[in-house]
């Protein structure tokens, strides 16, 4: 599995898509540049993890840039828009909306709130309606875009995303991508954001690996210390952004990568724009079951201007092998015996990929969701009128929201097909 990490790309409105854009040419360059890298590694990336910071102020048409883009380096790398994976930073946040007197008033409750009331605090008002509805109205703008991933966020029930990969043995690697930012405004400083205690909660599972992302690294949080230890025992791969200074640790069971930025402003101090491709294997099999994990960095390099590799002890990649738990795949299901379509022949020596643990019961919605996601308001609606998939309770919920939910009842209803062929005339007819 190869998967491609990206961070703090800030699109910024009134410089993406000009003739004076600073960051054309190197964003041109990351491209050609992950493009090469793929071939080289021979795989197209299972997802583009996007760690937060896509836009510079929250605002819509960096979005809609940042979709473009991505869409033309998710095609160029050989997998599709659908791959991408994203959580919201500090500059996805509307800044004048989170400085309202009202939402600050909440941001102060939370930060003087003691250590041990804190989790209370936060549960309290993340299950509240309107305090909810406060806390997360500054990254509207955001959840619209990640909604078509299915990466948008509303408390209580889903305040992290999640995403199921399917690794080479059949376990499951889960994506679990935290919002650090719903605390953030103009006053962040250091130690003073907060994670939600869903955070603290993830569970391990036979057969199941845990990669998470965090836009803001530990050091950012008032939690950090107790989500660094826990994170530590669960997962296996940690990926932050923020800082825009790449860093790699490996533990003993689990790997951090700290993440250079796509596009850090030029007046930093140590200016080094990059991102990275972590490819990921399972061998062995029952109990004797390790996974490998290559990280590849990119940075970039002045005179002359490129794109190379971070080494490491004179290797080009960062390598890490973890011992896994016991695990067994499922014998794979017995095949009907009057089968509805044509057999394929498989050759003799063409290995059988292990079933899967389970799958992501988002996986066939997402292609159709970022074709959704293109219509406009109206035509989005009038989609989901004619196949009755919007209830009265969706009246007061946000778009995002609204149309997430178009997509489960579609799902629960066996409407999926119905829903993808009216999409598609709705699209051709506006061609």
């Amino acid at each position: 599995m190869l998967l491609l990490h990206l961070s703090d790309i800030h699109f910024r409105k009134g410089e993406v898509g000009t003739a004076m854009d600073p960051n054309a040419h190197l964003r041109n360059e990351l491209l050609l540049d992950a493009v090469a890298q793929c071939q080289k590694i021979g795989a197209t990336p299972e997802a583009v993890l996007v760690s937060g910071d896509i836009a510079f102020g929250g605002d819509v048409d960096e979005y809609a840039y940042a979709l473009d883009w991505l869409d033309k380096l998710c095609t160029q790398c050989g997998t599709t828009l659908s791959a991408v994976f994203t959580i919201p930073g500090n500059h996805d946040v509307v800044r004048n909306i989170a400085g309202r007197r009202l939402i600050q008033a909440l941001h102060h409750d939370i930060k003087s709130a003691s250590v041990a009331a804190l989790d209370g605090v936060l549960r309290g008002l993340l299950s509240d309606p309107e305090t909810l509805r406060l806390l997360y109205e500054s990254i509207g703008p955001y959840n619209t875009f990640a909604g078509q991933f299915f990466c948008d966020l509303l408390p209580p029930e889903r305040t992290i995303a999640h995403r199921d990969l399917v690794l080479n043995d059949g376990s499951i690697l889960r994506v679990s991508g935290f919002n650090s930012a719903f605390v953030s405004s103009a006053a962040d400083k250091a130690g003073d954001l907060f994670v939600d205690p869903a955070c603290t909660q993830l569970i391990r599972e036979r057969g199941v690996e845990h990669l998470v992302m965090c836009h803001h690294p530990y050091n950012w949080l008032r939690q950090g210390d107790v989500l660094r230890d826990f994170l530590n025992d669960v997962a296996r791969i940690h990926l932050f952004g923020h800082e825009h200074t790449n860093r790699i640790e490996m533990g003993q069971d689990w790997v951090r990568i700290a993440a250079s930025a796509a596009h850090p402003d030029r007046t930093e101090p140590g200016w080094e724009p990059g991102y990275n491709l972590i490819e990921l294997s399972v061998d062995g099999q029952d109990g004797e079951r390790k996974l490998n994990i290559r990280s590849h960095v990119r940075v970039w390099q002045q005179r002359p201007g490129e794109f190379r590799a971070k080494t490491h002890r004179g290797s080009d990649f960062f390598g890490q092998s973890i011992r896994l738990d016991a695990w067994t795949s499922p014998q794979p299901s017995q095949a009907p015996a009057a089968p509805t379509a044509p057999s394929v022949a498989v050759a003799a020596d063409e290995p059988i990929k292990p079933e899967a643990a389970r799958s992501d019961p988002m996986d066939t919605l997402r292609d159709i969701s970022v074709r959704f996601f293109k219509l406009t308001l109206s035509q989005k609606s009038a989609i989901a009128g004619k196949l009755n998939l919007l209830e009265e309770e969706d009246a007061n919920q946000p778009d995002f929201e609204r149309f997430r939910r178009v997509f489960v009842r579609a799902r629960d209803r066996g409407l999926v097909g119905d829903l993808d062929r009216e999409i598609k005339e709705v699209a051709a007819k506006g061609r």
